[in-house]
Order: structure tokens, then sequence, then C-alpha cells
């Protein structure tokens, strides 16, 4: 603790694309070019205390050292938070339901013998988007399965996904009482949505939220809304989204958990890892109010 502003340094969790290297969401293949190993010892020397994984990850270690080796090697390394990524899918019928039922089936795996501490929730891609009422039906149900393995849900909206702002996901976790449904608070898409840092709180009750993660953004959107989200993210506190307010009105709101931290960017992957990550932390801490390195 810093004793003269009484500030915790914050917890911040290395999100699965901050340690990936060269790979980003929407390719071909999401699986990491960067050892497993390595990535874990790279995410603990730059001060994080947790780490995420992508589903292509997970299955290339379940294919290979095992998830109770994956898992050894996570606390070994002084890691205590897990979060795996990304469940999507849950409202398809037909073939799509098929494939989503694979995906659900292997995160609650891992999940399960990782001890994460929740799975990440995405709603897709769609031009179209459906109506409330169908998606939080399926989010209900989606939460039901994940709580009978104690599993937690953190429901991300993005603004080009079947739920474009926060208000939307609120809506459908809140029409939800399992313990599982929970709300992922980023930033980013918060700030694209259009809802103010001073409104955000007012807009979501804190006792669902299961995560909130942290980046940077600029005002001009390049490309499209998904393209500028993969590739153009700043470090915390170098763009214009303005992430220590963001930081502060979450802390004043009551958030006591752990801080995502999600850098998505070309420039971010054409780093070394190990400088990446030590930018990431960095930067991340540089928005809260007197933190200090716990290194």
């Amino acid at each position: 603790m810093n004793e003269n502003k009484e500030v915790m340094t914050p917890e911040l969790i290395a999100t699965c694309w901050i340690s990936a290297g060269d790979a980003a969401p929407g390719r071909p293949d999401e699986t990491s070019p960067v050892p497993i190993a390595e990535r874990i010892a790279l995410i603990a020397q730059a001060g994080f205390s947790g780490i995420g994984l992508v589903h292509a990850d997970l299955l290339q270690v379940r294919r290979t050292i095992g998830y109770a080796e994956l898992s050894r090697m996570i606390r070994g390394a002084g890691l205590e938070h897990v979060e795996v990524e990304f469940l999507e899918g849950w409202w398809a019928t037909g073939a799509e339901r098929a494939k989503f039922e694979v995906q659900r089936a292997d995160l609650f795996e891992a999940a399960t013998a990782l001890g994460a501490r929740h799975i990440k929730v995405g709603a897709g891609m769609a031009d179209d988007p459906l109506p409330l009422s169908t998606m939080a039906s399926a989010f209900s149900d989606l939460a039901d399965s994940a709580a009978e393995q104690g599993i937690r849900l953190a429901l991300e909206a993005t603004p080009f996904s079947h739920l474009r702002t926060t208000q939307e996901a609120v809506e459908v976790v809140t029409k939800s009482d399992s313990p599982s449904a929970g709300l992922m608070i980023d930033i980013w898409h918060t700030y694209r949505s259009g809802l103010s840092h001073d409104d955000l709180w007012n807009v979501v009750p804190m006792d669902r939220v299961a995560a909130v993660e942290i980046d940077d953004g600029y005002t001009d959107v390049v490309g499209t809304i998904f393209e500028d989200t993969i590739n153009n993210r700043a470090y915390c506190g170098e763009g214009d989204f303005d992430t220590r307010t963001f930081v502060q009105r979450t802390l004043d709101a009551g958030y006591q958990g752990p801080w995502g931290v999600e850098i998505i960017s070309a420039e971010h992957r054409s780093l070394p890892v190990a400088e990446g990550l030590k930018r990431a932390y960095e930067s991340a801490l540089s928005v809260f109010p007197g933190a200090v390195t716990k290194r």
C-alpha cells in the first residue's frame, strides 16, 4: 500500500492478446506463436497478477502439456487470476448451435481445471441484432448451465454485435437471477457506444459486474469499428478515452476486483512480448491514483 495516499496497487490481469505476440482476434488461427511457459514467465516478470488465454491457446495446451501442468505453472509463477475466452454463439440454432456446444464444453472444461475467475462471453458479429428478449432468454439458459459448474460469466457488449451498448448487456444480464450471470465492463466498448464515464455507473449495477477492462483509444475510428478495435487500441493514458477518469469513477462506484489490461493493436503486436507487457503494465498502473509498482 502507498501509505501517503492510502491506495492499494491494483491487481492487473494480462488479458490474452497482450502476451500473445503476433496473434489477433478474427484470424483463421488465433493461436499464439509464443510458447506458453514463456508467456507465463514474462507476464509475471512484468508485474501482472493474472493471465488470460483464448480458446485456441487452451486447445493447444490440452493437446500438449494438459491443464494440470498449466495450472501448476501459472500458480508457480505467482499469478493469482485466470480468465478464459471467448464464448459466443449461445443464442444460435441449427449447425451454429452445434459449434457453440463444442466451444462451451471446451471453455467450461478449461475454466474448471484452471480455477478461472470468469469466462468472457461475447455477442458475436451482427448487421441485424436479434431481439433483446431472445438474447436474454439464451443468456439466462447459459448462466444456469454455468452455475451448475460454479463458473462465472462476464458478458461484454460490443458495438458490432447483437448487444451493441452497455445498457443492452445490463438488460440481458439482469433478466437472469443466476449467480453466474455477470458483466464485463471494458472502457473501449463503453466509450465507443457513447456512454460517458460519469454516466456509466448510473447504468451498471455494481453487484452484477464480474470484471473490468482498461485500455485507451482515439476519437476517430479507423476502418470499420471491428478493425479499429483489433488494430488501434492505445496504451492506458496515451489516447483520447481518459482512462484515468474511467478508473476513478469505477473505484468511486465501489469496484474492488482485478483489472484486465487489453491492448489490441498492430503497434503492440509489433513489439517483443517482454517490451509490450512492460509497457502495458506500466501505462496501466499510471492511471490509478497513487498506485506504486509491486516489484
